[in-house]
């Protein structure tokens, strides 16, 4: 006996279709939440290192790339 897959389709289909479109004019569309910040965030900045003095900027590679 052959399975009649065409016409199941076919009837599954149309009721699955009207019963979404039934559902879906029952259902409220909501506004999408939207913020009125345009663009990226800044970007973090981590705070100052307490173990390093802020009188130290020297580099030492660049010191001895001058002395040579």
């Amino acid at each position: 006996m052959r399975m009649p897959i065409l016409s199941y389709f076919l009837i599954v289909g149309t009721v699955l279709f009207g019963g979404l479109i039934l559902v879906s004019s029952q259902l409220e569309s909501k506004p999408l939440p939207v913020s009125q910040r345009i663009g990226v965030p800044q970007p973090l900045k981590a705070p100052p290192d307490e173990t390093q003095s802020p009188t130290s900027g020297v580099d030492s590679d660049a010191e001895s790339n001058v002395r040579g």
